[in-house]
């Protein structure tokens, strides 16, 4: 097989893996997060999760514009053990749900898992009380940067609740992407039916 075939082959084989993932759209109202509790879309979003590597099985990806310039990260119940992201190397493991865990602890593991997926000079910032659904949870802002330096905004909420935690968490670039869909995105955090 000359130059030319193996990379024709390669090419073949990256088009067939990326037909097997399919993004698809996710309509405007309710949508159930498993049978643990609802969130109420106010538009379309795509659900990216089939292509991006690397996620929990119980982390949902969605975006309005593409993956690159807005997600919107929608968990089942995490419990100790479980966590956003499954490590890609085995001598860096990634941040994980332990019981127990204080609201700055939770904080923090929200922004260690960013920075697990590849997020450089992650800061969280701005805590404070809010609800998710009716139970108590914290709500904070994020700032980073991806590998090429591009600056990232954020905002996560987060909640404990029987034993599980809960996260819904948005990052876009900080430069128009953020602002644009914020408010959508707030109205999604206030929607949750716990």
């Amino acid at each position: 097989m000359n130059a030319f075939q193996r990379i024709g082959a390669v090419v073949a084989l990256g088009l067939t893996l990326g037909a097997c993932a399919t993004i698809t759209p996710v309509p405007a109202g309710p949508m159930a997060v498993k049978n643990e509790y609802s969130v109420t879309l106010g538009r379309m979003w795509s659900d990216v999760s089939p292509i991006l590597v690397g996620r929990s099985k119980k982390v949902r990806v969605l975006s309005i514009d593409g993956p690159f310039l807005n997600r919107l990260y929608v968990t089942e119940g995490l419990v100790p053990g479980e966590g956003l992201v499954r490590s890609t190397v085995k001598e860096r493991p990634t941040p994980m749900i332990r019981s127990g865990m204080s609201a700055n602890e939770r904080m923090e593991f929200v922004a260690d898992s960013i920075a697990a997926m590849e997020y450089q000079r992650v800061e969280a910032s701005a805590p404070r009380p809010a609800k998710f659904g009716s139970a108590n949870a914290i709500r904070f802002d994020i700032e980073a940067k991806t590998p090429e330096g591009l600056d990232m905004k954020g905002t996560a909420l987060v909640a404990e609740a029987a034993g599980k935690v809960y996260v819904i968490l948005y990052l876009a670039p900080a430069e128009h992407y953020f602002a644009a869909t914020l408010g959508e995105v707030e109205s999604v955090m206030a929607s949750v039916s716990l």
